[in-house]
């Protein structure tokens, strides 16, 4: 079924065919056709599927329709993180490009008296995280009470988060007479809890919940744990990939791996909680523009980043929830397009792996790389560290002097450090 299909205003068929979407996906051709009548939905849907489109279009459409002023507030998105929020609004953006409707994103970490003054002089469809949200609220007096329209994105990441008090009480501030869209990654009790609070009889939407796109090339990389980073190094100098987002468990492994990155040549940077807006915002057009090869990220940038066609995703470390895993991969492979994820699995990370793949309902493919096969003898110089590792350390100091600057950051046998030592021109 194509985007021309459907019974929409011309203009957003038109954007549409401009963002070079033809084909509905799933969740695009179940809940827009349903949205539109101004019915509650409740969708569970997997990430890269097309949702932000399912959400956008029957609620442009019908702003387009209804015969009011523009500049008034009728339609309310919530997002749980601050990338989300900016993802969305930017979509929406594109989606009513043909209209004079106008979109307003408003996130923490940034700075309050812009989106203030851009608030005031009004907008049609305001994008929102709950923080900040409620201090327009509380300090700046937002008024919610002309919302028609609530959006409710990855509500199962909103509840993680602590938000479902801020949510219900959103529920209350809007126009009484409202219709609402809740989206959700997974259908856990707590979000049906959450849905049966928030909605009126609704439509309810499962598609594929849990599973990975089919258009991600999934493998495993066995390797010992402590040359994860010098493998990764080898496979971006040997494959010369340009666009890596590799994902680890936290801000410390991602400062760790940077500094390795960066010593190996390969121009990398970091993104997670600890980093401004401004660094994170900065990280992700340099990512995007081709201009850092890796991006180094937490779970921070799991949900709510959307980068055109990102061929790879690398799980240096697994995720400490399963369902971290289809979110993390969920990056590449987005609206149909092909995509490949790899992770690097220890034999310590074998429970989780198990975890992972009782939940997608998949045995991942191995896939082993020669010279990093588990188990298989140190080089030479691992050995040399663990032997000083035993000795005082007024020793362990002298040795480290005398150690080449490649031996220090364990790669001076790899075809990365082989590459790096001649040129650092990545």
């Amino acid at each position: 079924m194509n985007f021309d299909s459907l019974a929409i205003n011309p203009a957003l068929i038109q954007a549409t065919a401009l963002c070079g979407y033809q084909r509905l996906t799933e969740v695009q051709s179940k809940v827009i056709p349903i949205a539109i009548k101004g019915l509650d939905v409740m969708a569970c849907a997997q990430t890269g599927t097309g949702k932000t489109a399912a959400f956008s279009l029957p609620f442009i459409h019908r702003l387009l329709a209804a015969d009011k002023p523009r500049g008034q507030l009728r339609v309310l998105v919530l997002t749980p993180t601050r990338e989300l929020a900016i993802q969305v609004g930017e979509s929406i953006s594109r989606y009513s490009q043909l209209t004079d409707l106008t979109t307003l994103a408003v996130y923490g970490g940034a700075n309050i008296n812009p989106q203030r003054k851009a608030l005031a002089q009004g907008v049609d469809i305001l994008v929102a995280t709950p923080g900040r949200l409620f201090d327009l609220i509380g300090q700046h007096g937002l008024d919610l009470s002309s919302v028609e329209q609530l959006v409710i994105d990855e509500a199962d990441r909103m509840l993680d988060l602590g938000f479902v008090k801020d949510i219900e009480r959103v529920k209350t501030l809007v126009a009484p007479i409202h219709s609402t869209q809740l989206y959700s990654a997974t259908f856990s009790n707590a979000i049906k809890t959450l849905a049966t609070k928030m909605l009126n009889q609704p439509q309810w939407i499962n598609v594929a919940a849990n599973e990975t796109a089919g258009t991600i090339a999934q493998e495993i990389y066995p390797v010992d744990k402590r040359r994860k980073a010098e493998l990764l190094a080898e496979l971006v100098g040997r494959h010369n990939w340009q666009q890596v987002l590799v994902f680890v468990s936290s801000k410390e492994s991602a400062e760790a791996l940077h500094k390795e990155l960066k010593l190996d040549g390969v121009n990398n940077a970091v993104f997670h909680g600890d980093k401004t807006q401004g660094a994170r915002n900065r990280a992700l057009e340099q990512f995007k523009s081709g201009e850092l090869r890796v991006m180094v990220a937490t779970d921070v940038a799991a949900r709510g980043i959307d980068i055109n066609a990102l061929p790879l995703v690398i799980n240096l470390e697994l995720p400490l929830d399963a369902e971290d895993y289809v979110h993390r991969i969920g990056r590449t492979g987005r609206a149909g397009m092909a995509g490949h994820a790899i992770s690097f699995v220890a034999q310590s990370d074998e429970k989780m792996l198990n975890e992972i793949e009782a939940l997608i309902g998949q045995t991942l493919p191995r896939k082993v790389i020669p010279g990093y096969e588990i188990g298989a003898p140190l080089p030479e110089r691992y050995r040399q560290l663990d032997t000083s590792s035993d000795k005082p350390k007024s020793q362990q100091r002298q040795y480290n002097k005398r150690k080449p600057a490649a031996d220090k950051r364990g790669q001076s046998n790899s075809y990365a450090s082989r590459r790096a030592n001649k040129s650092r021109r990545v």
